[in-house]
C-alpha cells in the first residue's frame, strides 16, 4: 500500500482521490475548507463535488498542506491551471527531495503562456514533475466507468512506476517519457471543445464538427511538435483521445459552453452566465500567444480566441476559415 495525497478536493480531485484508494492505496486529501474536511472525515463524503458517492475510510482530509507532504511522496495536484503557481508556492516549503509531483490541471498560464511543468521548474526545481492527462469526466471515474488516461514523467521508470500505484481494472493509465504532447494535448483540446460547441449550438452539421476537431487535431500536432513533442503521444489518450471525448459530449464544460455561444450567437452572454471552470476560455488566449512565439499556424485556435475576447461574429468567423486557400492533407 503506498501513500497518495491529493491537493485540491474539487469533483476530479475526489474522483482520483477514489480510483487512487481503489487502487490499493492510503489517501490524503487537502482542501482550504474545513466543512469540507470535516464532512470528508467524518461522513466519509464529498456532498460539494460529489453527494452520491461514499468515499472509503482509507480517504481521509486534512486544512494543512504540510500533512499531506509528511504523509505522501506521491502528490497529485488537482487545482485550476490558473491557480497552479499560487500554489506551487504555497507548498514550496514542504516539497522533499524524493516528492513525486504529478499536474491533473489541464491548461496553459493565460499570462505567461507557459505550461505548468514550466512553471513548477521555476518554483520547485528539484521536485520531480509528472503529467496525467487524458480522456474521463471526473462522475465516470468516481463511478468506476471505464477510464483510460496517459501519465508523463521525463525521468525514466517513474512514469511507468506510477501507472502501477493509481492503475486498476477500470482506470488504466499508459506511460511516456513525453511530458510537453500531454500537456499540449491537454490543453489545445480544451479550446478546440469550444468550437465544436459553437458549431452545434449554431447548427452547423455533423460535418462540419468532423473537420473542426480533425484540423483542430492538427492544430495540436503543429504546437506541440514545435515544443518538442511527439506525435506518437499525441495519437493516444492525452491528445486525440481526449480530444474526441471532449468535443462530442455535453458532460464537457468547455463543450457546452460553445454549445451556448453557437446557440445565442456571440459570446457576450454566454460569458455573463458562465459559473463553471471552463478552462479553454483562459488557454485561447494562452495557445495563441504560445503559437504567434513559435510562429505556428492555429486558425481555429485563433478565431475562438476572436469570439471569446474581440466580439467577432460567428458567422464571420465561419467565413474566415472556409476562405483560408486550399491546402494538401495532413498535419
Amino acid at each position: 500500500m503506498h501513500k497518495i495525497g491529493i491537493i485540491g478536493t474539487g469533483i476530479f480531485g475526489t474522483a482520483l482521490a477514489i480510483t487512487a484508494e481503489r487502487a490499493g492505496n492510503k489517501v490524503l486529501c487537502w482542501d482550504r475548507k474545513a466543512e469540507v474536511v470535516d464532512e470528508i472525515n467524518k461522513n466519509h463524503r464529498n456532498s460539494l463535488h460529489l453527494p452520491n458517492i461514499e468515499l472509503s475510510e482509507n480517504i481521509s482530509a486534512s486544512t494543512n498542506l504540510q500533512d499531506i507532504f509528511e504523509f505522501a511522496e506521491i502528490i497529485l495536484l488537482s487545482v485550476s491551471a490558473q491557480a497552479t503557481r499560487s500554489i506551487l508556492h504555497n507548498i514550496q516549503p514542504y516539497i522533499k527531495a524524493d516528492t513525486i509531483l504529478v499536474l491533473c490541471a489541464k491548461g496553459i498560464e493565460m499570462d505567461s503562456g507557459k505550461m505548468l511543468s514550466e512553471i513548477a521548474e521555476e518554483i520547485i526545481p528539484e521536485t520531480t514533475i509528472a503529467i496525467l492527462s487524458g480522456p474521463g469526466f471526473a462522475i465516470d471515474i468516481a463511478q468506476n466507468k471505464l477510464a483510460s488516461v496517459t501519465i508523463a514523467c521525463a525521468k525514466e521508470g517513474i512514469a511507468h512506476k506510477l501507472t502501477e500505484i493509481l492503475g486498476t481494472k477500470y482506470f488504466r493509465p499508459y506511460s511516456t517519457q513525453d511530458i510537453i504532447s500531454p500537456q499540449i494535448g491537454g490543453s489545445v483540446k480544451n479550446v478546440i471543445a469550444i468550437a465544436s460547441g459553437i458549431v452545434e449550438g449554431a447548427k452547423l452539421g455533423d460535418g462540419a464538427r468532423a473537420a473542426l476537431i480533425t484540423r483542430g487535431l492538427a492544430e495540436m500536432v503543429r504546437l506541440a511538435k514545435a515544443l518538442g513533442g511527439n506525435l506518437t503521444t499525441l495519437m493516444g489518450m492525452c491528445g486525440l483521445g481526449d480530444l474526441v471525448l471532449t468535443a462530442n459530449c455535453t458532460q464537457s464544460r468547455n463543450f457546452s459552453f460553445g454549445y451556448e455561444i453557437g446557440k445565442c450567437g456571440n459570446a457576450k452572454q454566454a460569458l455573463e452566465n458562465n459559473t463553471r471552470t471552463v478552462e479553454g476560455i483562459y488557454t485561447a488566449k494562452a495557445v495563441l500567444k504560445l503559437a504567434q512565439k513559435l510562429s505556428v499556424e492555429m486558425p481555429i485556435c485563433e478565431v475562438v480566441n476572436r469570439i471569446l475576447f474581440e466580439d467577432l461574429p460567428i458567422s464571420s468567423a465561419l467565413n474566415e476559415l472556409m476562405s483560408r486557400p486550399y491546402k494538401e492533407e495532413g498535419f
